[in-house]
């Protein structure tokens, strides 16, 4: 009987990527002061965010100062470890989870650093959720403009990662327009600082043998034998919060700022350790006209007439929404206004410096609306009280939360989340949304910043069943090339 040498194996990739992970969690511990959590059940709660995606991380990390996050980063790289920094984790389409080294910001580096009153800029760490930063800054009257429902959870790194915004996207544009420079670790090794700089700086800059001119020369090789096919095929529509901003690198040195390529990118160019934001001065008066529509197509039709009054926001919120208020308990109170039973209403809010002001951009907007011969199936409802203002908002704001509390298998499912197209082309999106859904034989629930033609459709899906999983496959699909043929972006 002839014999054969068994070769020497080599491990497999699991026991390779175990090894790899003893490793970096003993090197992790010895390096930094904050905590590092390897352990079964931190991986699992870390697996999942907002969105219907769960994937185990190779660990966490929670770092207690810049340069323990800086560190792990270090760390990270030299063994070949993704990195994921992650805020709140309120993220919709999976962005906070990986096979990764997760950095969670929100526990410590959650701290103001430079409040510049008189420029109305303030220097902060990624960590710090919006409403908290809001709240440091309400005594200046001064805030943060983009303002996502999910304020509350949502971390400066978070909306950067995301270019999140709000109800107020057409007064301020979304996050990226509002950053100014950002601090950023590099997986390449070093901290960068990136800001707009006149163009001989930033030729100065590019010149450095460090990090940041590394850096900067490669972004201009990139940009110069790029920039053709960026003008030519990135999305036109300016409400975007998909993929990275190319749109950035097709500005003039003189207004280039490079910290805007990270805002988009969901912390795979960098990771960011401080960002310097612009501020908006808060609101003196507000008020608030409710437009109820006995169909969703004629309230999308009413948006651009009610754009032409120049409100600060126009959001809608569906009956699918309503019903589920007057549901509960503790938020049927909040809505009780509504009358009927009404396919959709819009809420239309005016910033002003006196009542009169309010009472008189409230008389123009349903003169407007009348001479439009816009069709409601109630008469327009005026809010001035603050009180009641903050009752509608809440309902807004809260309406993820209520969506989730139908009951049985079929969910409002996140897949057609946060498309936007123009909005002179809002009616005939919606119309086709609807038809598809019909098409599967399903509803959907629809919230939307109307002002900005942002939509967030919820089809109700079993992800329970493969079928369900397909139908959100083919749903998902249909919807970006919907949104394309409109004009817009998923």
């Amino acid at each position: 009987m002839s014999t054969t040498t068994a070769l020497p194996q080599k491990p497999s990739r699991k026991r390779a990527d175990l090894e790899t992970s003893r490793v970096l969690q003993a090197e992790l511990k010895a390096r930094i002061t904050g905590e590092v959590r390897f352990d079964r059940t931190s991986r699992m709660l870390y697996s999942t965010d907002a969105s219907n995606y769960q994937i185990e991380p190779v660990g966490v990390v929670i770092p207690r100062s810049i340069d323990d996050a800086i560190g792990a980063i270090e760390l990270a790289a030299s063994h070949g470890v993704p990195i994921l920094p992650r805020g709140g984790g309120s993220s919709l389409a999976g962005q906070t989870v990986g096979a990764a080294l997760v950095i969670d910001f929100s526990k410590y580096l959650s701290r103001i650093h430079d409040l510049n009153v008189e420029e109305g800029t303030v220097l902060a760490e990624p960590g710090l959720n919006l409403e908290g930063l809001n709240r440091q800054l309400k005594a200046n009257n001064l805030m943060f403009g983009p303002d996502p429902s999910s304020s509350n959870r949502a971390t400066i790194g978070g909306v950067i990662g995301n270019n999140s915004t709000g109800a107020h996207s057409i007064l301020y544009g979304m996050t990226g327009d509002n950053v100014l420079g950002v601090r950023a670790a590099l997986a390449t090794g070093g901290v960068a600082e990136l800001s707009q700089v006149p163009g001989e700086t930033l030729e100065a800059q590019a010149a450095a043998d460090d990090p940041r001119g590394r850096l900067l020369r490669e972004i201009l090789a990139f940009r110069d034998a790029n920039r053709a096919l960026i003008q030519r095929d990135f999305p036109p529509h300016w409400r975007r919060s998909t993929g990275y901003s190319l749109n950035e690198l097709l500005k003039p040195d003189g207004e280039f700022n490079p910290a805007r390529l990270l805002v988009s990118s969901e912390g795979t160019l960098a990771t960011v350790l401080q960002a310097r934001l612009k501020l908006v001065p808060t609101p003196k008066k507000t008020a608030l006209v409710l437009l109820q529509f006995a169909e969703l197509v004629p309230a999308m039709e009413a948006t651009t007439v009610i754009l032409e009054t120049e409100p600060s926001a126009v959001e809608l919120m569906d009956r699918m929404l309503i019903d589920l208020t007057r549901a509960q308990p503790g938020y049927a109170s909040r809505i009780a206004f509504v009358e009927g039973d009404p396919a959709g209403i819009l809420a239309v809010e005016f910033y002003g410096e006196s009542d009169a002001e309010l009472i008189a951009k409230c008389d123009h907007l349903e003169s407007h609306l009348k001479r439009h011969k816009v069709s409601m199936s109630a008469d327009p409802l005026r809010v001035l009280d603050t009180k009641r203002q903050a009752d509608v908002w809440k309902v807004r704001k809260d309406g993820l939360g209520l969506l989730y509390s139908i009951r049985g298998d079929y969910k409002p499912i996140p897949v057609i989340e946060d498309v936007s197209v123009p909005v002179e082309h809002l009616p005939e999106f919606v119309g086709a949304v609807q038809a598809m859904c019909a098409e599967h034989g399903t509803t959907a629930a629809y919230y939307a910043h109307a002002s900005a033609g942002c939509l967030h459709i919820r089809p109700l899906i079993n992800l329970k069943s493969a079928a369900g999983v397909e139908t959100m496959s083919e749903m998902a699909h249909e919807a970006a090339k919907m949104a394309h043929r409109f004009g817009g972006v998923m």
